[in-house]
């Protein structure tokens, strides 16, 4: 605007005030206009969130019996998203869905054993330095469980030694190191959800009786979670890691192979403990990018069962190139017993509690197309049973649709 010469005669009415003040230039505008619209769409909750669909086929076939282990074909699809009511207050939700159980069958099939489960149904309050849940969820261990290359990797971490389907009260503190890197301290207090939200709806299978006892089935939130995370640290920019325990209150045990319950002496709290690390997208050659993960799980009164132990270790590559991935990953995991707890392994008469070294290993080369639609094709070796070697090879098309409203 141009400034009146000193002798001159200013006279500003009400009218032509407003001509007066400057107007916000085209990118304030923007950003003005942007944030109006955001305050008028979080005065009602906001829905964000993604659906995907998995189409597997699968052969497997066994070194030592090949007339009891599935060849089949089946769907997987989820539907995932948070309902936001401010900011920071959300409900987040996943939903799964499968046709098959993709475990009891000799023949080619598409729909057997159809379920829907929800893998969580939690209110989250994230603020900048701190986050709250509560809900049906997962517990914050292991860095394998969501970062394992392979078609099963992140399957196999789940079942073995993931802290999965609990109800959970918890949080984390965050704090900015600077060029030390972002850390977040986690707690919380969970227990196994004996409730509808444990439910898996389609099939006969029940939320998890607290009558049949084991690690948290104790219907108490006296089981606890302690987990340290960080990242962007200065010197190792692409370097992610995770140090966490896990404490599981065992009160009773029901041996389902014996139908009768565990005595209490036998009985200890099961403790987990993991460290992990990895390397995010590490620029290798041209275009090739590359995601290492080591990790190490300790298991001690495995299920519950005093002196009874277990070890993971494991090791993950994934490869990408440009719209190409390839993906390698193994594990290598042991059972013992301690000596003065053989008494123990006398009462529980299952091939579930031997003390033996296991190991699995898979590749799978993928391909994500311009229409969103992933192809991957997946190898599988796996010595999980006495005497007899697993291999499988399957095939997925996967689909992921974001949605927002």
């Amino acid at each position: 605007m141009a400034q009146a010469t000193s002798d001159a005669s200013v006279s500003i009415s009400t009218a032509d005030a407003s001509a007066q003040i400057p107007k916000p230039s085209g990118a304030e505008a923007a950003a003005l206009k942007q944030e109006i619209f955001v305050d008028a769409l979080l005065s009602r909750p906001i829905v964000e969130g993604k659906a995907g669909i998995s189409l597997f086929t699968e052969d497997t076939y066994s070194g030592k019996n090949t007339s009891n282990t599935p060849q089949n074909s089946y769907t997987k699809a989820y539907l995932l998203g948070n309902v936001y009511f401010t900011r920071d207050f959300y409900l987040s939700a996943n939903i799964r869905f499968a046709t098959s159980g993709g475990n009891s069958t000799t023949q080619n099939y598409f729909l057997d054993d159809g379920s829907a489960f929800f893998a969580e149904v939690a209110l989250r309050y994230d603020a900048d330095n701190y986050s709250l849940v509560l809900g049906h969820t997962n517990i914050n261990y292991s860095l394998s469980r969501d970062y394992t290359a392979g078609l099963w990797g992140s399957t196999f971490a789940r079942k073995e030694y993931g802290v999965d389907s609990m109800m959970v009260a918890g949080g984390s503190y965050k704090i900015d190191g600077g060029a030390f890197g972002n850390h977040a301290v986690g707690a919380s207090v969970f227990m196994v959800d004996t409730t509808g939200l444990s439910d898996t709806y389609g099939t006969a299978r029940n939320p998890e009786p607290l009558s049949n006892g084991g690690p948290a089935n104790t219907g108490k939130f006296n089981n606890y979670a302690l987990s340290l995370d960080g990242l962007n640290i200065k010197a190792l920019p692409k370097f992610r890691y995770q140090l966490a325990a896990v404490k599981l209150t065992t009160q009773s045990l029901y041996n389902m192979n014996t139908n009768t319950s565990v005595p209490t002496q036998y009985l200890a709290n099961e403790q987990r403990y993991v460290a992990s690390g990895l390397f995010n997208k590490l620029d290798i050659v041209g275009d090739i990018k590359l995601t290492p993960l080591l990790e190490y799980n300790r298991v001690l009164n495995s299920a519950g069962l005093a002196g009874f132990n277990k070890s993971y270790y494991v090791g993950s590559l994934l490869f990408g190139y440009k719209q190409w991935s390839l993906g390698m990953s193994g594990t290598l995991w042991d059972a013992n017993w301690l000596n003065e707890a053989q008494n123990t392994k006398k009462i529980i008469p299952s091939n579930t509690y031997l003390s033996d070294k296991w190991n699995q290993e898979q590749v799978s080369i993928g391909y994500a197309f311009e229409n969103g639609i992933k192809a991957t094709v997946a190898y599988k070796k796996e010595n999980q049973y006495a005497g007899t070697t697993t291999q499988t090879v399957g095939v997925n098309l996967k689909y992921d649709l974001p949605f927002a409203f």
